[in-house]
């Protein structure tokens, strides 16, 4: 297996392709090496990006999360069904 691996300090705006490379099937990957910089949320503005006042919402950890699962499309009807008389275990 031939591979190059190349770590940059700073990733360049075009990475030079090896001669012997071109023209072949390769794979690319690009893993970061260091982590993001984690930042504290602007909660104000996550409110206000839904439609919300800071002072109308009960839980503001629970506010980061707005918006994290997809929209899932509307279940079809279920149909109906019978309710069942409650069981007497005694």
């Amino acid at each position: 297996m031939e591979a190059i691996r190349q770590i940059y300090e700073k990733l360049p705006e075009v990475i030079t392709v090896p001669a012997e490379m071109r023209d072949r099937h390769v794979k690319v990957v690009f893993q970061p090496l260091d982590p993001l910089p984690e930042t504290e949320p602007d909660l104000e503005a996550l409110a206000a990006r839904f439609g919300l006042k800071l002072e109308e919402v009960a839980d503001l950890h629970a506010l980061k999360f707005i918006g994290c699962l997809p929209d899932f499309p509307p279940r079809a009807p279920q149909g109906e069904y019978e309710v069942q008389p409650e069981l007497d275990l005694l």
